[in-house]
């Protein structure tokens, strides 16, 4: 039997290596591993790592104050965002418009099926949810600042039976930090007392495959 070695919360946070994707999940305060995401901030302050990260995350999570993705705003720590709901992280926010870390904003439902397409190792999401916004490319492609608008497209055009659609580009989930209720010694989680499931299994399924 295959032994599963119960893990501190900045023992997992050990873990991260630097220049990775990391994926978190929550809306709010409601299923983020606020414990863990704290263990990441105060090892990234105590030994600068891990650093360079790109977060990818749907819904707000924080608490339009410190919690949530505000323990990822120190310089260095994030190199890019690509999210739906920035606005309850104000403090990876204030990075944005002071363009030091690249920021796409993307629809939630999108950001959703992203996750689901990277588990099914599909490069795209393709949909017509975002024409004629400011994802649109022919606008401004979901890029929240100037940094960001001379870097890369990662939504573009398409044509399907003489229809317009977006493709959202995905991308492989390296490591992702979930929050569960229960846990048993084969590591299965259970969200049986979650405020709100939102993205978990999407997100898991992303990192495990």
């Amino acid at each position: 039997l295959m032994s599963v070695k119960v893990l501190t919360a900045r023992e997992a946070a050990d873990l991260i290596p630097n220049g990775v994707n990391l994926a978190t999940n929550g809306f709010i305060g409601a299923s983020f591993p606020e414990e863990i995401a704290i263990a990441i901030e105060q090892r990234f302050l105590e030994t600068g790592a891990p650093n360079d990260l790109t977060l990818l995350f749907c819904a707000a999570q924080g608490d339009a104050k410190d919690k949530g993705l505000n323990h990822f705003a120190h310089d260095g720590m994030v190199r890019r965002g690509i999210g739906a709901h920035w606005g309850l992280a104000p403090k990876l926010g204030k990075m944005v418009a002071e363009n030091k870390i690249l920021a796409y904003d993307f629809p939630q439902g999108a950001t959703t099926h992203m996750f689901r397409d990277s588990a099914a190792h599909k490069p795209f999401t393709i949909t017509h949810v975002g024409l004629g916004t400011f994802v649109d490319p022919r606008l401004l492609g979901g890029k929240l600042n100037e940094m960001t608008r001379a870097s890369e497209d990662l939504v573009t055009l398409t044509e399907v039976d003489g229809k317009e659609y977006l493709m959202y580009k995905t991308h492989p989930v390296n490591f992702a930090i979930l929050a569960g209720t229960y846990a048993d010694e084969d590591g299965n989680v259970s969200v049986e007392r979650a405020g709100i499931k939102g993205e978990t299994l999407a997100v898991a399924q992303a990192c495990k495959n």
